[in-house]
């Protein structure tokens, strides 16, 4: 987080919750995690931060104490029109559909009867594939904890674009067009990524998604394979959408369609959420990243993120009700899409 994010969050943090909470889009705040982990994750370490048991614990007792949690259910119907939801309600997401769900915070939040939504991609459910950025992390940690010949470690560095800054850093490089390239560069260092999917099992089962199902809580469809939506035409995210939901569709026998962008929403047209919306089976939902900022429907709502270790829960959740004063007198607070 750069510097002048440190300080505004600060700053905010100063501020009393009373003075900043104020309805908000749908009245919802919409804090979204990943996993929850007490321990160094080698397929995540080296993309992101996360927060362990007893962080995540404080931050579902402080929303807890501030916020009224709501379910997948209510929002839907409040943004239909058929229900208004309380002031200060919350609704914790969760993307990627990671094995941590099921065995850390799934028995955390039934313990004190907190709804989630768990947005799932259906090619790395029952571990079938591996993310392909899960993929440049392990390659990642295996460059820091084995030992190659200078051969081995120019043969895969000629594989990738060059960076300056080494061949990490160009594994970082990689993306969802190239994503063969991980592959390529694995096979060289010796790296098994079908032996890491069924000796470390990463992501849920269906059985656990069917568990948690029963348990009241929702699922919503996070794209096939995880691409950046601003690399896709129209019509590959359109499929990628809709194949991802109705899958759990049909697989999990859901009577509603949910779906949340992964990595981010930007550059999405409105002719994407007018087909969305409008053609056959209709998407309930679609929740963004846009930092809790209001959208050209009802039926889209964004999200923030609420997983930085870094920053203590009470400032991440004053700094987003901040921003959102601060875009809303500046008239900044809709997103406009071409």
């Amino acid at each position: 987080m750069s510097l002048a994010k440190k300080a505004f969050y600060h700053a905010a943090g100063l501020i009393p919750l009373k003075t900043l909470q104020h309805p908000l889009p749908m009245r919802l705040l919409l804090p979204y995690h990943h996993l929850v982990n007490n321990a160094a994750v080698p397929h995540i370490k080296h993309l992101y931060p996360y927060k362990n048991e007893r962080l995540f614990e404080e931050d579902v007792d402080y929303l807890l104490r501030h916020f009224k949690p709501v379910t997948l259910q209510e929002v839907i119907q409040a943004s239909r029109g058929q229900l208004t939801l309380p002031d200060n309600a919350f609704l914790l997401t969760f993307d990627d559909g990671l094995r941590e769900v099921a065995e850390v915070i799934v028995p955390l939040l039934r313990r004190k009867g907190v709804p989630a939504v768990f947005f799932l991609n259906n090619a790395f459910l029952d571990n079938r594939t591996l993310f392909y950025k899960f993929k440049i992390s392990l390659l990642i940690e295996a460059l820091q904890t084995k030992s190659y010949s200078a051969a081995v470690l120019q043969e895969a560095a000629a594989l990738l674009p060059y960076d300056e800054r080494g061949l990490a850093a160009a594994l970082k490089t990689i993306r969802y067009s190239n994503k063969d390239l991980a592959d390529e560069v694995a096979a060289l260092l010796q790296v098994s990524f079908d032996d890491y999917l069924q000796q470390q099992r990463p992501f849920m089962t269906t059985a656990e998604v069917n568990a948690l199902l029963a348990d009241g809580f929702a699922i919503g469809g996070h794209s096939v394979d995880h691409p950046y939506y601003s690399a896709l035409t129209l019509e590959q995210q359109l499929t990628q959408t809709r194949e991802s939901v109705e899958y759990l569709v049909r697989e999990f026998g859901i009577d509603y369609r949910v779906f949340a962008f992964p990595h981010s929403d930007a550059g999405v047209s409105r002719a994407f959420f007018d087909r969305l919306f409008h053609e056959e089976n209709p998407m309930d939902l679609v929740f963004g990243t846009g930092n809790q900022r209001q959208d050209i429907s009802p039926r889209i709502l964004h999200r923030f993120n609420c997983e930085r270790p870094s920053l203590p829960i009470a400032q991440a959740v004053k700094g987003i009700l901040l921003y959102g004063r601060l875009k809303k007198i500046c008239r900044q607070n809709n997103i406009q899409r071409n």
